[in-house]
């Protein structure tokens, strides 16, 4: 009997972890990159199944407010990915980085009678950021700059309308989304370009903790593979 016990006690640990098999993503409501339904969709949901596949995992979504709370569940290893999480030094702490796609531009969508040319028209005015966002180290370094943090990007927009904010920054596919409602709003979209300050891929953010049965230089190495054979695309 004891046999037999060790026997069975042996076998269970042998098992690999149920975890193993799928791989757990975080997303957020992030039109058109994440929407959130009953089945999810959109640009980065498109790039996880990618990504499950490559790793012959099965995609399980959890979904949540918004993306600091996606951040917060990666650095506890509650989920193994977020898609579009930029690198900083806090979270090169618990996180590890692979590109799937070419960072998008980013441009400003201010309320009527505000254009920003340059980085220094920042100064002064009120601007929405996501919660849990980054966007380029200057920007997101500087003390100086009025930032109101915002649940999401939808929010932020609706803020921008009623005039509690003055500019939010969005990628031209966003805009995309809300031209209608930004041409009878009379909204601009200054023509700033901010690329040469920000990142030239958008990459998946690994937990560090995550339970995936491979080491972290095969994941970056799998994905890395992927990405320049432009199967994310």
């Amino acid at each position: 009997m004891i046999h037999k016990t060790i026997f069975l006690l042996l076998t269970f640990l042998c098992l690999p972890n149920a975890h193993t098999q799928e791989l757990i993503a975080c997303i957020d409501d992030h039109p058109p990159y994440q929407v959130i339904a009953e089945k999810p969709y959109g640009i980065h949901i498109s790039a996880l199944e990618v990504l499950a596949k490559e790793l012959d995992k099965k995609i399980t979504y959890i979904q949540s407010p918004n993306f600091a709370r996606c951040v917060v569940m990666l650095k506890q290893g509650h989920v193994d990915v977020i898609a579009g999480l930029t690198p900083s030094t806090e979270r090169d702490k618990f996180a590890f980085y692979a590109p799937f796609k070419a960072a998008d531009a980013l441009r400003v969508l201010s309320k009527d009678g505000i254009i920003i040319n340059g980085y220094d028209d920042f100064y002064g005015k009120i601007i929405g950021i996501g919660r849990g966002a980054t966007y380029f180290p200057r920007f997101d370094k500087d003390k100086k700059l009025k930032k109101v943090t915002i649940q999401n990007m939808r929010i932020g927009f609706s803020m921008l309308l009623k005039e509690r904010i003055d500019l939010i920054m969005l990628s031209p596919a966003t805009i995309a989304t809300l031209l209608k409602e930004i041409s009878e709003a009379k909204l601009i979209v200054s023509p700033i370009k901010l690329e040469e300050m920000r990142n030239k891929v958008t990459s998946f953010g690994f937990s560090k903790s995550h339970k995936l049965g491979f080491t972290n230089e095969k994941i970056i190495e799998k994905v890395q593979a992927a990405y320049k054979q432009g199967r994310f695309k």
